[in-house]
């Protein structure tokens, strides 16, 4: 082997590296400015802060904005995507509580910033990850509104309209708990 194949070799062996390593840390769930979920208090819609109003392009599963489905509700708002690795590690935890509190006074909600364009692997996506609850796509005014710097990422609304839990709770109280203090207030 000649000395400039092997040169050729090793830089395509080097930005194949190079690329994995970018590939790994977006799948991981990094934002663009480096902060991972709730590892630091990042400046996220916070806990007593008005939740801005559910908008999206349109919406899989039926739409929260009929027949009552949000009235006296507690809300859990679930930003994921289609491409997001993190997001699909936690879809069966969602599912889990989902399952748990599904009959009780608390709704669920998806938003995602992906376009109708990819409305296929949308559904295909909910399908795979057993996710029945209300979703929107092209939510991106919604998640700007939420702060949502990075996916995923979970907020509980109170009936009152207030967030009551963010991933900055994490650390002090589970997404559970946080669902049960909601449901707590509003009694």
């Amino acid at each position: 082997m000649s000395n400039q194949s092997m040169k050729k070799d090793f830089t395509i062996a080097l930005l194949m590296v190079v690329a994995g390593m970018i590939l790994f840390t977006v799948w991981l769930g990094y934002g663009l400015n480096g902060n991972r979920r709730a590892s630091q208090n990042l400046p996220l819609l916070t806990v007593g802060e008005t939740a801005p109003p559910l908008k999206a392009e349109g919406w899989v599963n039926g739409n929260p904005h009929q027949d009552n489905f949000l009235e006296g509700k507690v809300i859990v708002v679930d930003a994921w995507a289609t491409w997001c690795g993190p997001c699909r590690v936690e879809a069966p935890h969602m599912v889990e509580v989902y399952n748990k509190f599904k009959d009780q006074k608390v709704a669920f909600i998806g938003l995602t910033s992906d376009r109708e364009d990819l409305l296929p692997k949308i559904k295909e996506w909910l399908s795979e990850t057993g996710i029945t609850w209300p979703n929107g796509y092209g939510a991106v005014d919604s998640l700007n509104a939420f702060k949502a710097e990075f996916i995923p990422q979970v907020w509980v609304i109170g009936i009152d309209g207030k967030i009551v839990w963010n991933e900055n709770s994490r650390s002090s109280e589970s997404l559970e708990e946080g669902i049960q203090r909601a449901l707590n207030q509003s009694n």
